[in-house]
């Protein structure tokens, strides 16, 4: 505390001595120093966070100028409550609130304030409490993770900024090791290293985006492909006893009651949640997975915070509207939403579990469903390794083509078999039991569906690559998606001819890259010819990459071309499995019950439509309705803005030359001298109806702010 007095003493100092317009009438001696610098502690603790909630929505909008405006609101009362200031103008009091906001973040920096950035160790601490007391509304509570992810984002700047051998950096890191005192030795933190530390301190929401990085983590250099890897499983655990109380609150008793053995050491921790070992009382081994405390709402607010991001993007960048990158970001959090609801996740085990039962080798774990609710997951214990451990798998003597075999044939009966599959089956989710060779897909939050014809589509996608069809992998990518904008088809197919050539068909000795090259480049290509995969789709590439990835790792001379080729196998092995006479059959009633219950719905507007145009065909004309209105409220709109700027030159110009006519016609001798007085009372007047043209202007952009909060809201409801 006596160092950031000092710190702050010095900014302020430098202020007032580099600042004409700000003076002091009193002696600015070190006594009269420290205490003003006090009370800028104290405006820091306490007004700041209160400035910054308020205005922390106007954040993205304003380009990160909110910060300036609170710098500046807070040295104004600075000035105002230590008393003693003379200023000359308005200018000089922004400018020194300015100032003083970089030399305070300067200093800071310079003297190791700033909390430092360790490996292993979080940068998350509790929240101001002034900030806990005003975050009494879900708007509130959005305002202050925002502040938040803010403060994380400039830490890890500063900290990244400062990191060197320079002097300054190693006077930087002695003061951080005097002041915080951290477990371990301060030195130069690698790039990827302090990108994950980013996202971790960041939270679960950023820790999901990472993940989803991850699954492309080949495209990326060898390094960053370790770190990101790290993010699958290795997430900070939280305290044991958040844990009971959460166990408490959703299953109605403690874990000493509910199971004969509870580990309080977590097993495993990941960004929604952490796993614990236990006994059930008939001795079952069990894995009790348990939500993060606290996650709805941080989720809820991380989404929220993006998708205004995201929409204030897409109003100054043509292409984040042309990818609709607040859809994308929707679609995301919907699916993150999902995964909380651990009654869902229980659904897609058993019925993961019921579609892989033909295949050998392959399984889900089984769920405990008296002792799991929708924050608890109660599931078997699995033993076993992660099935990138291939030198584990080897000492077992295991087959690892018969488990890359495996792990195919399983990802084709439920994507293109049964169209219900696992969406993220990265390496931390598939695990081998070495004393049978079985894999378990664990983690069944996430899960995609598929359409009889999505199947048709995605099959002959295996096929044309299994091929090196350059041309037929365009039109299939294609057909899997929708137009954002105009195309042009023919720019598409050359350019997507061009790019993919090369690594459809390698040169002798090279191995075909399907996930890490092919299907990434080509839905580059897509998106930027103005298609977008569906949502489905999406998942399903996702889903394929990470299979094609986990195969690769078992069995490292398969090629891209290699697992195609299998996977297309197995797509001709398990379809008469699949498509029998009775399956078919059964399939077909029920697309038939689908459509004559569709059809019976139309029918009576199908009736009264063919009325209506035979009776139009009689009068000899069909009329053309146009709805408009939607357009009713924004023309009212424009209209009303319209008379406010008009009414508002109006009074400018009576205010401007009221005055004037006021001031020339009290000069001696002046021929205004007559309407000197009439016109201060236009000034007046004018003034008055200018003050309350600009109440009711505010307050008809403050409706129209709501509006679109109440839109953005509607926009989240599903989330």
């Amino acid at each position: 505390m006596f160092v950031q007095l000092i710190a702050y003493a010095l900014a302020i100092g430098a202020v007032i001595w580099l600042l004409p317009g700000i003076r002091t009438d009193f002696d600015l001696t070190l006594t009269a120093i420290l205490l003003i610098s006090a009370t800028y502690a104290v405006l820091n603790t306490f007004a700041r966070p209160v400035l910054n909630l308020l205005l922390m929505p106007f954040l993205v909008q304003t380009y990160g100028l909110v910060v300036v405006i609170v710098d500046v609101l807070v040295f104004a009362l600075l000035l105002v409550i230590a008393g003693g200031f003379e200023t000359s103008s308005l200018l000089a009091v922004i400018i020194g609130g300015i100032l003083l906001g970089l030399l305070r973040i300067l200093l800071d920096t310079l003297l190791g304030l700033t909390p430092p950035v360790i490996p292993g160790e979080s940068l998350r601490r509790p929240p101001n409490a002034v900030a806990r007391f005003f975050s009494f509304s879900d708007s509130a509570t959005e305002r202050l993770r925002l502040l938040r992810v803010r403060e994380a984002i400039m830490i890890h700047g500063i900290d990244a900024a400062m990191d060197g051998t320079n002097v300054f950096s190693r006077f930087r890191r002695w003061m951080q090791t005097w002041l915080w005192k951290p477990a371990f030795p301060l030195v130069p933190i690698a790039a990827p290293v302090r990108f994950r530390l980013l996202l971790e301190d960041l939270g679960p929401t950023y820790v999901k985006i990472g993940q989803v990085i991850s699954s492309r983590a080949r495209t990326l250099p060898a390094e960053w492909q370790v770190e990101l890897e790290q993010l699958q499983s290795n997430v900070k655990s939280y305290p044991y006893e958040l844990v009971r109380q959460r166990i408490v609150d959703e299953l109605d008793g403690t874990p000493e009651e509910l199971y004969a053995e509870f580990d309080s050491t977590p097993l495993a921790a990941a960004s929604l949640a952490q796993v614990h070992r236990a006994r059930l009382h008939d001795g079952t081994p069990v894995a009790v997975k348990v939500q993060r405390p606290g996650i709805h709402g941080q989720l809820r607010s991380d989404i929220r915070i993006l998708v205004r991001m995201s929409d204030a993007l897409a109003g100054r960048a043509r292409w984040a509207r042309e990818i609709d990158l607040t859809g994308m970001i929707l679609e995301f959090g919907t699916g993150l939403m999902r995964e909380l609801d651990y009654k869902i996740e229980a659904y897609n085990a058993r019925r993961l579990s019921q579609v892989l039962e033909p295949i050998d080798g392959v399984r889900v774990p089984d769920v405990h469903y008296p002792l799991s609710s929708s924050g608890v997951l109660t599931l078997e214990f699995v033993e076993g390794v992660k099935s990138t451990d291939s030198a584990a798998i080897d000492e077992a003597g295991l087959d690892r083509e018969l488990l890359a075999d495996n792990m195919i044939r399983a990802s084709i009966k439920m994507m293109l078999i049964d169209g219900f599959f696992h969406a993220d089956p990265h390496p931390g989710n598939v695990f081998v039991d070495l004393s049978t060779g079985t894999m378990t897909l664990l983690d069944t939050g996430m899960v995609g569906e598929l359409t009889f014809q999505q199947r048709v589509r995605l099959a002959s996608m295996f096929l044309v690559v299994r091929n090196g069809d350059v041309r037929g992998l365009a039109q299939t990518l294609k057909s899997l998606s929708t137009p954002y904008r105009e195309t042009d088809d023919e720019a598409y197919y050359r350019d997507f001819e061009r790019t993919l050539t090369p690594y459809l068909d390698p040169p002798p000795g090279e191995k075909m890259d399907i996930a890490g090259k092919v299907l990434p480049m080509g839905m580059d290509v897509l998106r930027e010819a103005g298609y977008r995969i569906e949502p489905g789709f999406t998942l399903a590439m996702k889903a394929t990459t990470q299979a094609e990835a986990i195969s690769s790792s078992l069995v490292p001379g398969w090629t891209g071309t290699e697992f195609m080729s299998r996977s297309f196998d197995a797509i001709l092995d398990l379809l008469p499995e699949s498509f029998t006479s009775d399956a078919v059959e059964g399939t077909l009633t029920r697309q038939a019950g689908f459509v004559v219950r569709e059809a019976m719905q139309q029918l009576p507007s199908l009736q009264d439509g063919a009325l209506k145009w035979i009776e139009y065909l009689k009068k000899g004309g069909l009329k053309v309705e146009l709805d408009t209105s939607g357009l009713d409220t924004q023309l009212t709109s424009l209209k009303g803005t319209a008379r406010m700027v008009t009414l508002g030159i109006l009074v400018v110009g009576l205010v401007v030359g009221s005055a004037l006519a006021a001031g020339i016609g009290r000069l001696e001798g002046s021929t205004l001298e007559p309407v000197a007085d009439l016109a201060a009372i236009v000034f007046a007047v004018s003034a008055i109806v200018g003050a309350i043209a600009i109440v009711f202007l505010s307050l008809q952009l403050y409706r129209q702010y709501r509006a679109g909060r109440r839109s953005d809201r509607r926009s989240l409801d599903r989330l």
